[in-house]
């Protein structure tokens, strides 16, 4: 009997203890139990980490198990994509038929409407004064202005195409995007 006991706690002192090199590691739940997070980011100062989870996107508190989800506008989908604002005010993401933009620690939101209504923008990003957004939409990328949510679209060659990927350039005086033959490439004009 002492055996048997001498080896439960040996085993269990063993099994207890993590292997050389590994860590313990901090688990960020998601929503659902079989639900895989697709896309991460951090707010630029890393305090605050934000996912697409069902039916919303969750922000968590860095190294605490402290979150506040924000919804998308349908109750069954999940952002693929998620930004914070160059301030850490601001979160955004594509929702169904338009870009979602949430002041953070509130339930305060505006829709930037897509040209589609059906259409859920995959990638978006801030100019980086935080003053404008940009997203590819039908056939152009579509930048709006925060302040009055006016927009201007830049159109793609190919009418039908919706540019992936978006960008502005560090000046934030254009703006470029990824589409079918190359990337193209916009001054951006200030409305």
């Amino acid at each position: 009997m002492k055996t048997i006991i001498s080896l439960f706690l040996i085993s269990f002192i063993f099994c207890s203890l993590p292997l050389f090199g590994q860590e313990r590691s901090k688990v960020y739940y998601s929503k659902l139990k079989n639900e895989t997070i697709d896309y991460l980011e951090f707010s630029p100062d890393g305090r605050l980490m934000a996912a697409g989870v069902y039916g919303a996107v969750r922000v968590y508190e860095v190294g605490t198990e402290i979150f506040k989800d924000y919804k998308t506008n349908a109750f069954n989908q999940t952002p693929t994509f998620v930004v914070f604002s160059p301030d850490q005010k601001q979160i955004a993401f594509g929702t169904f038929g338009s870009v979602r933009v949430y002041t953070l620690g509130s339930e305060e939101f505006i829709d930037l409407k897509t040209k589609v209504k059906n259409e859920t923008p995959e990638f978006l990003c801030y100019s980086p004064d935080g003053k404008y957004i940009a997203t590819g939409v039908f056939g152009a990328v579509r930048v709006w202005k925060l302040e009055d949510q006016t927009f201007k679209d830049y159109p793609t060659r190919l009418k039908n195409e919706t540019p992936t990927f978006v960008k502005f350039s560090p000046d934030g005086k254009s703006i470029v995007a990824g589409v079918y033959g190359g990337v193209y490439s916009w001054d951006l004009l200030v409305f």
